[in-house]
């Protein structure tokens, strides 16, 4: 593989690692806007989180045509990328690999704790609402993980997916 093209697809995995950066930045701030119910922030950090995560899409087919431009592949194959490429640059590629992983495990964290937020948030309004409307007739039973828990009436609010 040519000199150019590894430098090519190096440079896309800086720009990619760059994006989930600003990826989970956005998480943090969606965390702190569904804190402060700050519905205005996490509209306009909604539209950025889209823009980025069509950026990412973008990066990621860009980096599959620079390494494998005679082919039509639809996933990067990275161990088969690794071994087209030089030997000099195969350590710097599992580094930016190894960080580029973290950063989606990372992100993937941070998305499940603020879904864990909106819906336990959505359940305790669902909660109250029922409280509200007496619709509350709970009685304790054991859930499908054998602890017990209230049993739950029909939900008000759910969130949108």
């Amino acid at each position: 593989m040519e000199g150019t093209v590894a430098l090519m697809v190096e440079n896309l995995y800086y720009q990619k690692i760059m994006l989930y950066n600003d990826l989970l930045h956005c998480l943090n701030e969606e965390r702190a806007s569904l804190i402060r119910i700050d519905l205005d922030k996490l509209w306009q950090v909604s539209r950025e989180k889209e823009e980025i995560c069509e950026r990412i899409r973008t990066a990621r087919q860009e980096i599959i045509v620079a390494a494998f431009p005679e082919e039509n592949h639809k996933a990067f194959d990275f161990n088969r990328f690794m071994a087209q490429i030089d030997r000099e640059s195969k350590n710097k590629f599992q580094n930016l690999n190894l960080k580029l992983i973290k950063l989606k495990s990372e992100v993937e964290i941070a998305r499940k704790e603020n879904m864990t937020y909106i819906n336990d948030s959505l359940l305790f309004l669902d909660e109250m609402i029922s409280i509200i409307t007496g619709a509350d007739q709970s009685k304790i039973i054991y859930n499908d993980k054998c602890h017990y828990r209230k049993s739950r009436p029909d939900f008000y609010l759910s969130r949108e997916v």
